[in-house]
């Protein structure tokens, strides 16, 4: 039985697909998970951090589609993978309907345009979205008296800018990967002619190759600074002990009283009414905002003190405690699988390759172990995905939280629950964003063998009358084997 699908689309389709009920009913449902359960997890972050003075739903809404948009695009991967294993049978052999290679392609055309349609859309929230909330809640702040309309244009003004420079970075991407230019007879016309052709044949695929090619750059550098410090100070926070509320509570009436102190000898200082040095008047802004902080922690440790889940959280401190060995050792079997495919190209490859991979030579890396053998189990290595992603997600976003958000060696904003100011949740989102995106290219290199080729197995040949099965790898026939589409989407990036 099979389900037809048809498409008046023209960019590489059939007009008319067959694809099985299963697959499509499974794939539908995957993707249809994963959009679901992304909504909740980024409804949930985007309130925990919200400022509660500042209920604006513009600014929460652009960050949480730009965070959404980037975890379905990690999360493509299970769906990926599934679609191109699917389309075999654990002997071997095609299924009936994916005999035809024209089928598979136009099946894994609608994966690959699925990755296209997120990066698009994620390059429009990060170069335009973002940009134009940004400068417009910044307006207010700056201008209390200041109208929407005022507001809108000084946020045109400023996030032409980055139109300006995506436009930039598609017209490099578009022009530069082409090389030289078919002379054909010389003739300027001709030459036009022959490059408006290969624009139109890989224009629009290299200008969004070399526009993610920079976000990933960026996503790298914020990637290691972020994500690789929450991915120890992340399970630690489970394993640590925070003391009594009832301690914190008094060092923070300790706090506040050696703060009152200092208020004071600087009223007595100027009571005469003689001006304020820079240095103490400075003092006295700072004394101000720590006053508000110490009084938002003060009523959060007192209703922490009150409240019931902190008699639950001390029944269940065992729990957390194995949770977070749990977490450690993830973190730590994450890590030993980069560095177990960074050594396997360092020694097979060189830079004058790109250090590119044929062939995988190292292969007992964790996850990626771990991975292979969880796909005899339908739909574990589906859930084993979706778990690396969140925990390594919710790792960047604690790296966030405890460092801030920094420009070079000026801190900008701090990331705080229910503290964060607007601008802050969109450099949060913007961040996140950017960090999503190298962590789809960290993916490829923890668990390569399967990100690659999913549960496919070829048939290795027949000893004794048995057909031998062996699971898909680099040495396996080109003919008996399809990859899956986020290796076209991660040479977009690399």
């Amino acid at each position: 039985q099979h389900y037809f699908i048809q498409s008046n689309l023209r960019m590489g389709f059939n007009d008319t697909i067959k694809i099985p009920i299963e697959l499509f009913i499974g794939s539908t449902a995957t993707f249809g998970t994963i959009i679901l359960i992304c909504v909740i997890v980024v409804a949930v972050y985007i309130s925990k951090f919200a400022h509660e003075a500042h209920p604006g739903v513009a600014p929460r809404f652009v960050a949480g589609l730009t965070c959404t948009i980037v975890l379905i695009t990690a999360l493509l991967l299970p769906v990926d993978v599934f679609m191109t294993s699917y389309q075999k049978y654990p002997n071997g052999t095609w299924r009936d309907w994916a005999a035809d290679n024209t089928t598979r392609a136009d099946i894994n055309n609608a994966i690959l345009y699925t990755y296209y349609t997120c990066y698009s859309l994620l390059t429009l929230c990060l170069f335009v979205f973002i940009p134009f909330a940004y400068f417009y809640f910044e307006e207010g702040d700056i201008d209390e008296h200041s109208t929407g309309a005022d507001r809108c244009c000084t946020a045109f003004k400023y996030s032409f800018s980055f139109v300006f420079l995506v436009a930039a970075f598609l017209l490099v991407g578009a022009f530069v990967q082409f090389g030289e230019i078919p002379s054909n007879n010389g003739t300027i016309i001709d030459d036009f002619n022959s490059l408006g052709d290969q624009i139109k044949a890989k224009g629009a695929e290299s200008a969004l190759s070399f526009t993610m090619s920079v976000l990933t750059v960026i996503g790298l550098i914020i990637y290691i600074t972020y994500t690789a410090y929450g991915l120890s100070a992340f399970p630690f926070n489970f394993v640590k002990s925070r003391g009594s509320a009832k301690a914190e509570l008094k060092n923070l009436r300790a706090e506040q009283i050696t703060r009152q102190e200092k208020e004071r000898q600087l009223a007595a200082k100027y009571a005469d009414g003689r001006p304020v040095i820079p240095a103490d008047r400075r003092l006295m802004q700072k004394l101000a905002r720590d006053k508000d902080r110490y009084d938002e922690l003060q009523r959060l440790v007192e209703t922490e003190q009150q409240s019931c889940c902190t008699k639950i959280k001390i029944c269940c401190r065992p729990l957390s405690i194995v949770l977070g060995i749990v977490l450690t050792l993830l973190s730590m079997a994450f890590m030993a699988s980069v560095s177990v495919t960074l050594a396997d190209k360092y020694v097979y490859s060189n830079y004058t390759l790109g250090y590119i991979l044929t062939t995988v030579h190292y292969k007992y890396s964790p996850v990626n172990f771990v991975l292979s053998y969880a796909q005899l189990v339908f739909p574990l290595d589906y859930i084993l995905v979706l778990v690396i992603v969140f925990y390594i997600a919710s790792c960047t976003v604690d790296g966030i939280r405890r460092i801030g958000i920094w420009f070079f060696w000026v801190k900008m904003f701090e990331v705080i629950p229910k503290r964060t100011m607007p601008q802050g949740l969109l450099l949060l989102s913007a961040s996140f964003s950017c960090a999503m995106l190298a962590l789809s290219q960290v993916l490829m290199v923890a668990m390569p063998t399967y990100s690659t080729y999913g549960s496919q197995h070829y048939s290795a040949g027949i000893v004794n009358g048995t057909n031998i099965v062996k699971a898909c790898d680099s040495g396996a026939p080109q003919g008996n084997l399809l990859k899956t589409e986020m290796l076209t989407a991660y040479s977009l990036t690399h």
